[in-house]
């Protein structure tokens, strides 16, 4: 797909065409995407978008990867919990037999709750699968007369589901909305919904997000950053009934979660929407002043350290930094030793402990704040005196 095509897209929320636009790069590899010398990351070009009508922000590529998750089965993440027992309580209240129910998980993310939700409803069918996997299992496949055919992992999904002898089906699909790249995918899951399956989900508060002043979450395997009033419209438009909640966790960043199923009553204000207000932050305008503070802050013969080469330390390098910026990058996990960074760092690729920091003139910790707070004294303690900030150009310090 052309640059050109891209920008006759409609929005995924409003159908509108018309975006407030940021270049991102013409060559980028997926953030997860560390590969070896011989094996190099494929690389696209991105941009960000804003609607000018709905105020929806998203990713826009050439890459036609339909769901992008993660490039590697060694790439995981911790999902928060605080939000269980009320995810329990919604579909408690249900009036279903948890006797004839089956729950089947469509990533990794939700085999966590899915056992929750067992032990808390009395539930025995448990179907715990990793539909999701990786990046590259959810490219199209074309056919000789142009059609295309759904990818194997979203066919073994719907057949999982359609195969169950249960009379009722609980389906959790954590983070779909975080990273579906396909209006039409988007539309063929949320449809799974029906009298008797029930959807399960969870995704980044973009709204609270953006509002605390960081863009630490614009990752380019993330796609959409729905606002909760975009997500609101989007199932009212199919005339789904949802329950949606935000709530605060001290594992991840704020998050929305809720029930898609035909057994909640409707959502009448939701319902007579014709089209969501321009609601949210331009993220185009708030990633340019991010932009111009890093460009502030470093000088030509400034080297800049990256502490965390996972996304969000490789999304400061991709999207923030100016091109001619010399940094490199940091990490200890073992599972990254003798990898390539998919952004090719002109200083390399070096480890935490025992590095000597001395050389550079500031260093960005992109970790979690918890890790940071351990990794600052020693660094301090190894006699470098340079300033220590975070993704958003903020001292820590």
């Amino acid at each position: 797909m052309s640059k050109n095509e891209l920008t006759m897209r409609p929005c995924i929320v409003c159908n509108n065409i018309g975006f407030n636009r940021l270049w991102l790069g013409k060559s980028l590899a997926d953030a997860s995407d560390f590969r070896d010398v011989v094996n190099p990351s494929a690389k696209f070009f991105y941009e960000l978008e804003t609607c000018k009508f709905c105020g929806h922000n998203s990713i826009q590529t050439d890459n036609p990867c339909l769901l992008p998750t993660r490039k590697h089965d060694f790439i995981k993440y911790g999902e928060p919990t605080e939000h269980y027992p009320k995810i329990s309580n919604i579909l408690g209240n249900l009036n279903l037999d948890f006797k004839d129910v089956s729950i089947h998980t469509f990533s990794y993310k939700d085999v966590q709750l899915a056992n929750f939700l067992a032990n808390s409803l009395s539930i025995s069918d448990i179907n715990l699968n990793d539909h999701a996997g990786c990046s590259d299992d959810w490219l199209p496949t074309d056919l000789a007369d142009n059609s295309f055919v759904d990818p194997q992992p979203l066919r073994g999904f719907f057949a999982e589901i359609n195969n169950s002898k249960k009379k009722n089906k609980i389906v959790l699909v954590t983070r779909f909305f975080d990273h579906v790249a396909s209006p039409e995918l988007l539309q063929k899951v949320t449809d799974v919904a029906s009298p008797t399956v029930h959807l399960v989900f969870d995704l980044n508060d973009y709204e609270r997000l953006s509002a605390r002043g960081t863009l630490e979450f614009i990752w380019n395997e993330r796609r959409n950053f729905f606002h909760k009033n975009h997500l609101e419209f989007i199932l009212g438009r199919k005339n789904q009934r949802f329950s949606m909640f935000p709530y605060e966790s001290s594992e991840v960043s704020p998050t929305l979660s809720g029930v898609i199923s035909h057994q909640l009553p409707k959502n009448d204000d939701v319902l007579k929407l014709t089209k969501p207000s321009h609601v949210g932050t331009d993220f185009c305008a708030q990633l340019t002043k991010l932009r111009n503070l890093w460009r502030g802050k470093l000088a030509k013969d400034h080297k800049l350290a990256i502490i965390g080469a996972s996304h969000k330390g490789i999304s400061l390098a991709q999207f923030v930094l100016d091109s001619q910026t010399l940094y490199a990058l940091h990490d200890d996990k073992e599972v990254l030793k003798d990898k390539v960074a998919p952004v090719l760092p002109p200083l390399g690729f070096h480890s935490v402990s025992g590095f000597d920091f001395r050389a550079y003139t500031h260093i960005a910790i992109t970790t979690t704040l918890l890790i940071a707070a351990k990794i600052i004294p020693k660094i301090r303690a190894s006699g470098y005196t340079g300033e220590i900030l975070d993704f958003d150009c903020k001292r820590l310090d």
